[in-house]
């Protein structure tokens, strides 16, 4: 009974978190496009129902009902939650519909209404086969041949072809696809390459010229061995770093004794324990406290006398060799803290901005007076002063409290100081293009630079004999053709007439039923620019860990002209994020 309440407890805690704080754990990469909010929401977390069953093709199906919440899309459920492949979406969003007939419009999901989602997607679409079958064959496929290669860190306006170009030399595009497979294959822990992450470090293949047999990893040099990932300590020992461990446990709040005796009366006698050879953990509570057992040396039958109620000492045993990692997790649990998946980053979703946070460490305190729940996230770096101050406030506000703990080979490694009159950041001062679609079409054109005139009328021949004046809203230069833009629809034979020759390029707009997204994904084709909508991922900090602290906006991100494109509104906090990257920020309604 005792252990259920202490369940029941611990997830009305992070239920409570989730509503007071709008955090929930992120599910990978977004890229929906989910309707615009009137208010945002907080984040909610709900507990599994029970299973239903429909029919579907003279089949009962179990499933689950889902209530659509705020900023909710069939990917961000299907894929995102459910973990269904992406490949495969237009086919889910065929069985869905099937399921629930009264879904008018699978694209646009209305808040509140309640969706049957079966459990078994695949089973059903008699695609379980083929899925393992495919998982059998990629499991069974020798691994590709080693490629030598460099390292290079991703900066801003990057763009991976652009990448291969300039820093390998490669031409062409059977050299390109043959270099972006080599890539895949030495970067295998990166699985989203639409989207590359300002700092990030990704391996290279060498240039065309090199050698191409199979070369040892290069030595660190001072840039790559001051790389510290979100796993380094689960690569170190905990024997060789006890000063490291007692540098954790300082950050939270916990003291680390190894000097003396720690007593300990039993109803047998009296025990001495050497704290240089068993260190003790313990925390601002009369009694909270923790015993290491370093080499796993206390027995069975005296840990359960230690941890008895008489003593109330528990006991973390770790074997030799054990991660520092592991060490301190094990602590944390015998101490109260409820730690929460290092693997998942925790979101904050405040605004049109997503703020994600990741750690070695991410803990709830056993604090139960607090008046807002906290989340404490922990994180190992060899270079200081990464995370700026004001995010670090920022995410003090938010509930969340980061700590960044700093090696000790790199306490020489500080930052310089910046000289005295150094300017400071100027302030991000976002820009708003007019809600009126026909400005809007103007407002881009002029952030191109393109020299446009209005509306009139434009010759063209539709056969032999028969010429027409067809009216056009738009007509200028770009690219070496001429570009004629109409706000309607033209017909097929004037279509291909204006396009005959192919000196002409057509871009149809029919504002009257087109959003400003749409419309501006429209606009920034007919410039030849690749920019899709979705959400667009900057990193805080560029020589940290990847996905450490990462800030995420939907929208368009043009890299050459270091432009996003948004329809959502930016928190004032965190202006200064998007300003100190250089990026431009424009907002559209």
């Amino acid at each position: 009974m005792e252990s259920e309440i202490s369940v029941l407890r611990r997830l009305a805690t992070i239920i409570l978190l989730s509503a007071a704080c709008g955090i929930s754990p992120a599910s990978g990469s977004a890229q929906e496009q989910p309707a615009k909010p009137a208010q945002e929401e907080p984040a909610q977390m709900q507990l599994r129902r029970g299973v239903k069953s429909r029919e579907y093709q003279g089949k009962n199906v179990e499933g689950e009902e889902r209530v659509v919440r705020l900023r909710d899309t069939l990917w961000r459920i299907l894929i995102q939650e459910r973990g269904l492949s992406g490949k495969r979406f237009n086919r889910y969003v065929i069985l869905i519909t099937a399921l629930n007939p009264n879904l008018k419009k699978p694209d646009v999901l209305q808040v509140g209404d309640t969706l049957f989602i079966p459990v078994q997607a695949d089973e059903i679409l008699g695609l379980k086969a083929a899925v393992e079958s495919a998982e059998k064959a990629a499991a069974a496929k020798p691994a590709p041949e080693a490629v030598a290669a460099n390292s290079y860190q991703v900066k801003p306006g990057d763009q991976l072809y652009q990448i291969l170009r300039e820093q390998l030399g490669i031409k062409g595009k059977a050299n390109l696809h043959k270099a972006v497979e080599q890539l895949k294959a030495l970067n295998p822990a990166k699985k989203n390459w639409d989207t590359l992450l300002v700092g990030e470090t990704i391996r290279l293949p060498r240039a065309a010229g090199a050698a191409a047999q199979a070369v040892a990893l290069p030595k660190p040099t001072e840039e790559t061995a001051r790389s510290v990932g979100l796993d380094y300590g689960q690569k170190i020992t905990v024997q060789e770093n006890l000063d490291l461990l007692a540098s954790v446990m300082k950050v939270l709040g916990q003291d680390t004794t190894r000097e003396g005796e720690e007593v300990v009366p039993l109803r047998e006698g009296t025990v001495h324990i050497d704290r240089s050879s068993y260190p003790i953990i313990q925390g601002p509570k009369q009694g909270q406290r923790a015993v290491l057992d370093m080499q796993s040396k206390i027995t069975p039958a005296l840990r359960t006398k230690l941890e008895g109620e008489g003593s109330g000492l528990p006991v973390v045993s770790v074997k030799k060799g054990a991660s520092l990692h592991d060490a301190v997790t094990g602590l944390l649990s015998k101490l109260g803290f409820q730690s929460l998946p290092s693997n998942q980053p925790v979101v904050i979703q405040d605004g049109g901005v997503a703020v994600q946070i990741k750690g070695e460490w991410m803990m709830m305190p056993p604090d139960e007076s607090a008046t807002m729940p906290q989340v404490l996230v922990v994180s190992l770096t060899d270079s200081p002063g990464q995370t700026p101050d004001y995010l670090r406030d920022y995410l003090s506000l938010k509930g969340m409290n980061f700590k960044e703990i700093l090696l000790p080979s790199a306490t020489s490694l500080a930052p310089p100081t910046p000289p005295a009159g150094a300017a400071k950041t100027a302030p991000l001062k976002i820009e708003n293009w007019p809600a009126d679609k026909t400005a809007l079409v103007d407002a881009f054109l002029a952030e191109y630079g393109i020299n446009f005139s209005g509306a009139g009328y434009f010759p063209v021949v539709l056969r032999d004999g028969i010429r027409m004046d067809a009216k056009v809203d738009r007509v200028f230069e770009y690219g070496g053709k001429r570009v004629v833009v109409s706000f309607k629809p033209f017909g097929e034979e004037v279509r291909t007439a204006l396009q005959q020759g192919g000196s002409v390029r057509v871009v149809e707009l029919d504002l009257s039923s087109m959003s400003s997204r749409e419309l501006i994904a429209r606009l920034l084709a007919s410039v030849g620019e690749s920019a899709a909508y979705r959400e667009q991922r900057f990193q805080a900090n560029e020589r940290a860990a990847k996905d450490k602290l990462t800030l995420g906006v939907p929208g368009f991100y043009v890299a050459q002209k270091s432009l996003l494109l948004t329809d959502r509104q930016i928190p004032k906090e965190l202006e200064r994020f998007f300003a100190e990257k250089n990026l431009r920020v424009v907002r559209f309604q």
